[in-house]
């Protein structure tokens, strides 16, 4: 009676599937609220740290046994996380900019509510909207007057933005449309 037996040497899918899938939670953690991006992000290293050197550790496993393909296959991880590691800065803000642009097209509706409720004084509206940060904050800023992104502001425009984040600290960031920014500020 013949026997066939299965073998081992085989593509295996989740090291793949995972190096795809952390760098898109990564994005969705910083499509969340801030404390959830500060609460999952370390989480999700972690995770992500784990599970390369678990692969790693199953790739020399494999070359050892002479599973050619499974030894890719599970190199997929490790060799992922390296490249995002000798990148970091890059993914790191890569990640958490389209994160936040995809936060900010989520409450766009609530923020456009929000500034047609201000008062028109005759003066550029100014509006922000913070969504926390830790040494630097993140936010939403709603300047009529397009004068945050200028390299010089107006005194008007300084004595409105004078007792917000912007005025005391100073903001950088991206136009989003329509004269809202998404901002850092420094303090």
């Amino acid at each position: 009676m013949a026997t066939t037996s299965v073998s081992k040497d085989r593509f295996t899918m989740w090291p793949t599937a995972l190096a795809c899938c952390f760098p898109m939670i990564l994005i969705i953690l910083w499509s969340g609220p801030f404390d959830l991006a500060f609460l999952g992000v370390p989480v999700l290293f972690i995770t992500w740290t784990c599970s390369a050197m678990l692969a790693f550790g199953m790739a020399i496993f494999s070359v050892s046994a002479r599973q050619w393909w499974r030894a890719v296959s599970m190199s997929v991880l490790p060799l992922a996380t390296l490249g995002v590691i000798a990148n970091a800065g890059i993914v790191w803000s890569l990640a958490m900019e389209t994160g936040e642009r995809i936060h900010f097209q989520a409450m766009r509706r609530s923020y456009l509510e929000d500034v047609s409720k201000l008062p028109s004084s005759g003066e550029p509206r100014f509006a922000i909207w913070h969504w926390g940060g830790f040494g630097i904050g993140h936010a939403v800023v709603y300047d009529e007057s397009d004068e945050i992104v200028s390299p010089e502001q107006s005194s008007a425009w300084k004595k409105r933005v004078a007792n917000t984040e912007v005025g005391s600290c100073g903001a950088w960031g991206s136009p989003l449309g329509n004269h809202f920014y998404l901002i850092r500020t420094g303090c």
